[in-house]
């Protein structure tokens, strides 16, 4: 049998204590004193506040920066359609960006043309193990006079190498955001914080949220359970990280399925593992009859594609599933874009998500790998047959 992972066993001891002392009544107790205080000084931002959600979090931010009312904020045309409603619902406007080729994140080189006279800010994920140039994007900002809101909700613990050394995802923007929903790698079922070095942004947040009591808030109980995962996360990465390795590599004999960028110089950090179905897989003649026999006359040949790869092993006991939809055909009238937006149609039909849960079961430690590569080579054999 195996141990029980570390991690598991602090989280229930967590629990113990605040059932034993009360704390998880208060609406402001020692756990989320402790917690804000960890993540200010892990992320050295001044400004913490925890929040209900990370979704609620982007929000928040945007709202921060009180922006006129017809003020665009860029977005990639791929990313959490979460993030696409936030937008909206602090009042501004969607303008989409294109994703960088093979890539989830926002393409550099595409920012100029997708910058328009009402563009006021910009919000940056990182996504399924890629990590956003985030010192240039911040450069480029800076020159443009743009806010940055940095999304950091699936990459907790990523780090990122720059001219400075090495510097945790979410502490480049001007505000950033963290998420503690129910499968993420800091987890307390629901949940998020918001990180500033900008008063004036906290200042909007609390006022925002302020309302006889914080109406957004994170509780005392939710903070002690995430503690313990803070002060392992690190060590948990690592492990995940050496997982995804052994993945890439082994996923390099198949001309049909790649994984995402190189991200070499930098530490993701894995919530979701990325792939993208490669148009080679179009070749293979049971794929063929596959696509021709789908009804969808909506979906791209690619997207019918990934269905065929996604069928077997959501059979199995593999917790994979496709990548998010994009905004590319989103309407007009929702939203501004430059171009075709054509590298994020292709993330949009050709993304799988393998959860984190292969690379470190959270309850155990251990690797649970094996069974997603054995579904990977049978599946290629019935692609080459």
């Amino acid at each position: 049998m195996l141990p029980y992972h570390p991690t598991a066993l602090a989280i229930q001891q967590a629990l113990e204590q605040v059932a034993s002392d009360g704390s998880w009544r208060t609406y402001e107790g020692p756990h989320l004193v402790s917690l804000r205080s960890m993540l200010a000084q892990s992320f050295r931002r001044e400004h913490v506040r925890l929040c209900c959600s990370g979704t609620f979090g982007i929000e928040l931010a945007i709202r921060s920066l009180k922006l006129d009312e017809d003020a665009e904020v860029l977005l990639a045309g791929y990313d959490y359609p979460g993030n696409f409603s936030a937008i909206e619902a602090a009042g501004a406007r969607v303008a989409l960006c294109d994703v960088a080729t093979g890539s989830w994140v926002p393409n550099i080189d595409a920012l100029d043309a997708a910058l328009g006279p009402k563009t006021r800010a910009m919000v940056i994920s990182h996504l399924h193990g890629s990590l956003a140039p985030m010192e240039s994007i911040c450069r480029w900002a800076r020159d443009k006079r743009l806010f940055v809101v940095e999304d950091a909700c699936q990459e907790p613990g990523a780090i990122l190498t720059s001219l400075a050394g090495e510097t945790l995802a979410g502490s480049w923007g001007d505000i950033s955001v963290l998420s503690f929903g129910g499968s993420k790698l800091l987890s307390a079922g629901r949940g998020g914080a918001v990180l500033t070095n900008d008063a004036r942004l906290a200042q909007r947040m609390t006022i925002y949220c302020e309302r006889g009591n914080d109406s957004y808030a994170l509780s005392e109980l939710q903070a002690a359970i995430l503690i313990p995962q803070s002060e392992r996360l690190q060590h948990d990465n690592a492990l995940r990280r050496a997982t995804a390795n052994r993945l890439r590599k082994e996923l390099l004999q198949f001309n049909w399925i790649h994984s995402g960028p190189d991200m070499s110089d930098c530490l993701p950090a894995y919530y979701k593992y990325g792939l993208r179905v490669s148009p080679t897989i179009l070749e293979s003649t049971r794929v063929q009859q596959f696509v021709s026999e789908s009804k969808d006359e909506n979906a791209s040949a690619l997207a019918i594609a990934r269905r065929f790869v996604l069928k077997p092993l959501e059979r199995g006991s593999i917790v994979i599933g496709a990548g998010f939809r994009g905004f590319a055909n989103r309407s007009k009238n929702r939203c501004r874009s430059v171009g075709s937006l054509e590298n994020s149609l292709a993330a949009s039909d050709g993304t799988l998500v393998l959860h984190h849960s292969h690379l470190v079961d959270p309850q155990t430690g251990a690797s649970n790998i094996e069974p997603v590569l054995a579904a990977f080579h049978k599946l290629n054999q019935e692609l080459v047959h």
